[in-house]
């Protein structure tokens, strides 16, 4: 099994302004916003993952977790950044601005997730361009399991059973308790309540979407959903209608 190398990452999902065309804001996220953030100083990656409107909730269902996303809380991308280091993050926010002042053109809602430091989990270096089918996987901890038993699973379990199973360009993360002062760009809104709240995410690439259904019916994965009620209560699934990598992370990063 691949060794994955431990990062200080954060991921923002976020909701698109509805009085705005979709093709409008998709395109204004990934282009003047993405030159906005690129010029931001101690990132190592930056992409933005657009979420499919349509290609949603299929991820394997058992009893007490929950994989079909509610429509009023249906999010549109997150985007997912990776630190130079932990004392980067609040240096990088002091230079931001700009970034924070410019979410209102697109944003309706943005919801800032970042890990601990070393709280994200890297399998790969970098983009992989070979990955023609993306997913998220939104995680909720359940409530009474400890902290460290949920990122034993994300960490330890699920995304290693998802490498098993052929999944590639894959990166889990454990987030920290969600605060609203993560959360400081005007005009946006930023409520996230405790019954639409993530406490983890993973994601990964295959070649097709057909091979996502191929990996879903892996042994591997079985095993997994059988004993993912004891940490889980939601597994929220969104295909990636697109992939915009911002700042690619080298070799050597």
């Amino acid at each position: 099994m691949t060794k994955p190398l431990r990062t200080t990452s954060m991921l923002a999902p976020v909701m698109l302004r509805g009085d705005l065309p979709r093709d409008v804001a998709t395109s204004y996220w990934s282009t003047r916003h993405a030159e906005k953030v690129r010029k931001l100083p101690h990132l190592i990656e930056y992409n933005q993952r657009h979420f499919s409107t349509d290609d949603h909730g299929y991820w394997p269902a058992s009893t007490g977790v929950g994989t079909a996303i509610p429509p009023q809380w249906r999010l549109d991308g997150c985007a997912e950044i990776r630190f130079r280091s932990a004392i980067a993050v609040p240096a990088t926010a002091a230079h931001a601005r700009e970034v924070y002042l410019d979410e209102q053109n697109v944003f309706a809602r943005v919801l800032t997730q970042p890990t601990a430091p070393g709280g994200g989990r890297w399998w790969t270096t970098g983009f992989d361009d070979t990955c023609h089918h993306h997913v998220a996987l939104l995680l909720r901890r359940r409530r009474g399991v400890r902290t460290s038993a949920f990122r034993e699973f994300v960490h330890g379990r699920m995304a290693p059973s998802l490498l098993d199973a052929g999944a590639r360009d894959l990166r889990s993360y454990v987030f920290l308790p969600w605060t609203r002062l993560s959360d400081v760009s005007p005009g946006v809104g930023h409520h996230n309540p405790v019954e639409h709240r993530y406490h983890g995410a993973v994601l990964f690439g295959t070649d097709s979407r057909a091979a996502v259904n191929e990996l879903l019916r892996n042994s591997a994965v079985a095993v997994l959903v059988a004993d993912q009620h004891a940490v889980l209560t939601a597994v929220h699934a969104y295909s990636l209608e697109r992939s915009v990598p911002v700042i690619r992370a080298n070799s050597n990063s």
